[in-house]
């Protein structure tokens, strides 16, 4: 009886020692919120980056439309020079006694006005507002797929430290398992038990670390940034009820849905390109 509550303190305490161990977390290294990885994913997505490059382009083909309406200019200028002198030919001379000089200018100034130039500024306006558009959900669903990738990598690290708590459980499983065998309250069946149900769980420890180091890394690939190393992500989220109602949810995703604005852009784009194609009947 002495030795088994002997065994039994021994386990309590190394319980104990473990419970006190630095966690995880404790462990020096960079942190990472999420309105971090979604300000750095903007930054440095290579996909959004694309998207949001093609606001250049449609700037440009504003300007390029808004140029067409001033008038065009041509300049030219010519000069032509002749030494003077004699040339004999069969016995006629030829050539001037004196240099000849001669030049030209040319200026001229020229204006067309029709109604496809008239609709091309609005029409770039509205490629602009439909890029502009386009990237803005770009923009949303990166946001969207790095809150994914959080929660997924703050999931992972949340049963990593679950199966922590499981190996020193199963731990303590088979220190009492042999004081048991040891005072004959249980057999060495039991002991081998107690070992496989540790190795098992060893190996979910194991399987569970390599899941978070996994997550993490998904999470800085859509980010666009290299990992560093022990980054801990530090944002947590308060749990509440819903106080929104299925139509506010509808009339919010009407008005400000980024796909369905950039559908509306397109589709008020490609109406002025119709109207700009027919006016050049």
């Amino acid at each position: 009886m002495r030795l088994l509550l002997s065994a039994l303190l021994s386990t309590g305490i190394a319980l104990s020692a473990a419970a006190q161990t630095p966690s995880r977390d404790s462990v020096a290294g960079p942190v990472l919120s999420l309105d971090e990885a979604q300000t750095l994913a903007r930054r440095a997505n290579p996909q959004y980056q694309q998207i949001a490059n093609n606001r250049r382009v449609a700037a440009a083909g504003v300007r390029s439309a808004y140029g067409q309406l001033l008038p065009t200019a041509d300049a030219s200028i010519s000069g032509q020079f002749r030494q003077g002198g004699q040339t004999f030919f069969q016995g006629t001379s030829i050539g001037a006694s004196s240099d000849i000089r001669q030049s030209s200018y040319d200026l001229s100034l020229s204006y067309t006005l029709n109604a496809s130039r008239l609709l091309e500024p609005r029409l770039q306006n509205a490629y602009l507002d439909a890029v502009e558009a386009d990237i803005n959900g770009s923009a949303e669903n990166l946001r969207n797929l790095i809150a994914q990738r959080y929660l997924t990598a703050l999931q992972a690290d949340a049963k990593a430290v679950l199966q922590d708590t499981l190996l020193v459980t199963t731990a303590a499983q088979l220190e009492l398992a042999k004081v048991r065998a040891a005072v004959g309250a249980a057999t060495q069946l039991d002991v081998r038990r107690a070992e496989v149900a540790l190795g098992q769980q060893q190996v979910a420890v194991l399987q569970a670390h390599n899941t978070v180091e996994i997550e993490k890394l998904r999470l800085f690939q859509d980010m666009g940034v290299p990992q560093p190393a022990n980054v801990r992500l530090t944002t947590t989220f308060a749990v509440s009820e819903p106080g929104f109602t299925l139509d506010s949810v509808l009339g919010l995703a009407r008005g400000r849905n980024p796909s369905l604005t950039a559908f509306k852009a397109r589709e008020k784009a490609a109406r002025l390109g119709v109207r700009s194609a027919q006016s050049q009947y």
